[in-house]
């Protein structure tokens, strides 16, 4: 089974946000700039993260299996 990059880097980048969102209260202080230094700061670690995942599933069978579980190619549209 192959595992749909662009879903689990899509995820990825939904969960830095939605974290982001969810801290709004303890960021309010800072100035939009910063804000967007710190949401582009989460958005990288999300990506990071996501690319860290693939490239060790590119050896490691188990984890392969998982992310295909869990990020299928379904239609064909996926970008894998």
């Amino acid at each position: 089974m192959t595992i749909d990059a662009q879903a689990l880097r899509v995820y990825a980048a939904e969960i830095s946000r939605e974290r982001v969102t969810r801290t709004r209260g303890r960021l309010r202080s800072l100035s939009p700039r910063e804000l967007r230094t710190v949401e582009e700061a989460a958005e990288a670690v999300g990506q990071a993260v996501a690319c860290c995942l693939l490239e060790t599933a590119a050896s490691n069978a188990s984890l392969a299996a998982v992310l295909a579980d869990l990020y299928p190619v379904g239609n064909g549209t996926a970008r894998g």
